[in-house]
């Protein structure tokens, strides 16, 4: 886990797809959008499986969110990506044009 449980961080580096080659290392990179808001994995009560199955791609424990965000909010707007398979940092990774925070 990235985060612990009630806390939050703001990535300002790209997150997600797409990919993209970088000429100087040969890599493919995350080219995504900047400013992802970072949660726990357990932080997003009220937010669904992406309603298109393709967006729930994973592997063997869970999704990956290798095309993008695969989770929605109970109203259907698509907010947020969670990364839960076993291979990877778990998370959740809300996107920053989809959310607006509240004080």
């Amino acid at each position: 886990m990235r985060m612990p449980p009630g806390t939050f961080a703001v990535d300002p580096e790209p997150s997600g797809p797409p990919y993209v080659l970088d000429e100087s290392s040969g890599f493919l990179v995350e080219s995504g959008p900047s400013g992802t808001i970072v949660l726990h994995p357990g932080d997003g009560p009220g937010l669904e499986a992406h309603p298109d199955i393709a967006m729930r791609r994973g592997y063997c424990c869970g999704m990956d969110g290798e095309w993008g965000p695969n989770l929605v909010c109970t109203c259907g707007a698509v907010i947020a990506t969670v990364y839960s398979d076993c291979y990877q940092v778990q998370e959740i990774r809300l996107q920053p044009g989809a959310v607006e925070r509240c004080d």
